[in-house]
């Protein structure tokens, strides 16, 4: 009895894991090409990014537009998960200033980027890495609170500057019945 418990509790983990992952289509990164932002199937960001075995090839680059002129953007590293958001904290990846914390072993990564009025999240594989308080902005509150809050329009996975693996896949979600 208590091995059929067992089996069928873990058909039920497997079932529901595949479940969940049939809520998502992928989409293959083709690297500096803008997508227009979807929030009733992009929110969060989410994408997935490989190591790459080169270690000159290790940042990871999100552009984010906001309409007009308005744009900012995310980088971080996978040498030091050093991580920058543009317009709030400072542009150097390597001094350990802003760091991504407890990033699950790779190759394989799937990210979320997601904000709010007050903060701005990264989650890695489930788990939070980097929540940034736009309280703590080094720039002034109109240039980085101001800019995220502004309605996303469309972003980019950049890919045409030295040092950059862009990632692979990125995800939207699956709307049924449409």
């Amino acid at each position: 009895m208590r091995v059929l418990l067992f089996i069928f509790a873990l058909m039920t983990v497997a079932y529901t894991g595949k479940l969940k992952n049939r809520n998502w289509k992928s989409n293959k990164v083709v690297p500096d090409q803008k997508y227009d932002y979807d929030s009733k199937t992009m929110t969060p960001i989410r994408f997935k990014t490989v190591t790459n075995p080169d270690p000159s090839l290790s940042e990871t680059w999100l552009t984010f537009y906001f309409g007009q002129w308005y744009w900012g953007q995310l980088r971080f590293s996978e040498t030091t998960w050093g991580v920058e958001l543009y317009a709030c904290t400072d542009n150097k990846l390597y001094d350990n200033n802003n760091t991504l914390t407890g990033v699950p072993d790779g190759p394989k990564r799937i990210w979320e980027v997601y904000w709010d009025n007050d903060h701005f999240y990264l989650d890695c594989n489930g788990n939070n890495v980097w929540t940034y308080s736009f309280n703590d902005a080094i720039f002034p509150d109109h240039d980085c609170r101001g800019l995220y809050t502004r309605t996303l329009t469309q972003f980019e996975f950049n890919g045409d500057r030295q040092g950059i693996n862009p990632p692979k896949t990125f995800y939207t979600r699956k709307i049924w019945g449409q």
